[in-house]
């Protein structure tokens, strides 16, 4: 095998990408996408927590009521004389719910199905919960009761379980860019690998460049590594441009000025492993699968699904399920690993897994994908 085949080959494919101006174009923008969801995202929350809804009543409000309203300061009231006055404003969408007091029972009608009634719903429970603690207390004062003895009789601490204090949100956002990040890598592999495999073939070309003195096994290395070049090129700056994103972002957003972002070298060294061993496993499953395709539509099919695979772990963080099997699953295992890495929640035993499996399943592969070029109904079907 001689290495300067090796080496011709992978120019000749980074040449034809970078001339390939629709291929050329996804690969940037793909990058780019990057700050562009969390800025995005950076809006929303800001939208979310800067919104002022309103809420009907039917009730007169007490001066206890007005100041835990002021106090929670995401909604303001507005009262009607009865329901039916209620259910007209709610439809012309003058208010966001309302709540109907009838006697000491408040009933809170809100559209639970859309985020801002899911909202209402929280907060304005909270506030009736407020009240009603509010109205106890003036029970037991009237009654001579120490009120620090029904109500202060435990005392509630939150402690974090993780080193660095990350909130619900802006676990959401590192879980979707690292998510991303991963999915950017394989997406790469597919589209380099169906033009240097399929495409080839279709075109003709791949059966002219085997007339010349270089050897399949030095074709097949060719390409691969180049795949496996540029999907870890391109999956890294997406990852360095997600630095710099978040420190702009905590200086604009709200919802990002507490935010602990994990940029030390350490942490961005195993995030670049992670994503270089993600790209290696990407490059050779697709051109495993490809090398089965006949036609250029027939490796895009093929090779669909396996853009699927990075969003598991996003899935899995969501319904919030932790199961070790999940670490075996290929290329998903990476992403899984780089929301752990980014979070500060990854494990020794875990990380070492991914890392290992990730290796065997590529070396695998690479043996699978040497042996499948040899064939001559591989390389001219």
């Amino acid at each position: 095998m001689k290495w300067n085949n090796i080496k011709i080959t992978i120019f000749k494919e980074l040449r034809g990408i970078i001339r390939d101006k629709k291929s050329l174009q996804k690969l940037i923008l793909y990058p780019l996408l990057i700050p562009l969801i969390i800025v995005l995202f950076g809006v929303l929350f800001d939208s979310m927590n800067d919104a002022n809804y309103k809420v009907g009543i039917n009730y007169d409000l007490s001066t206890e009521e007005k100041a835990i309203i002021k106090d929670l300061d995401t909604f303001a009231t507005k009262k009607y004389d009865n329901k039916k006055e209620l259910e007209k404003a709610y439809k012309d969408g003058d208010i966001t719910a309302y709540i109907i007091k009838n006697n000491s029972i408040y009933t809170i009608y809100t559209d639970v199905s859309q985020n801002s009634g899911e909202i209402i719903n929280q907060v304005a429970t909270a506030y009736l919960e407020s009240y009603n603690k509010v109205l106890g207390t003036k029970y037991l004062i009237s009654k001579n009761v120490d009120t620090t003895k029904v109500y202060n009789t435990i005392t509630i601490k939150n402690e974090s379980l993780i080193e660095d204090d990350f909130d619900i949100m802006t676990t959401l956002v590192f879980n979707l860019v690292m998510t991303y990040i991963i999915m950017i890598v394989v997406m790469v592999c597919v589209v380099v690998v169906i033009d240097a495999t399929s495409g080839e073939k279709e075109r003709g070309t791949l059966e002219t460049i085997l007339t010349f003195p270089v050897k399949s096994s030095e074709l097949v290395l060719g390409k691969y590594i180049a795949t496996s070049l540029l999907s870890f090129i391109i999956g890294t700056i997406s990852y360095l441009l997600s630095i710099p994103t978040l420190i702009i972002g905590k200086e604009v957003f709200k919802s990002y000025e507490d935010i602990v972002f994990i940029s030390n070298i350490s942490t961005v060294l195993l995030v670049i492993f992670v994503i270089l061993l993600s790209a290696l496993l990407s490059a050779g499953v697709c051109m495993a699968l490809a090398g089965k395709a006949k036609t250029y539509k027939e490796a895009q099919s093929s090779l669909q699904f396996i853009t699927i695979l990075p969003m598991i772990p996003y899935f899995l963080k969501f319904m919030e399920i932790d199961n070790f099997i999940f670490n075996l699953i290929p290329i998903a295992n990476c992403g899984g690993a780089l929301n752990d890495i980014v979070t500060n929640s990854i494990k020794i035993d875990t990380l070492l897994t991914i890392i290992i499996t990730t290796i065997i399943y590529t070396v695998v592969i690479l043996i699978y994908i040497s042996k499948q070029y040899k064939k001559e109904e591989t390389l001219f079907l």
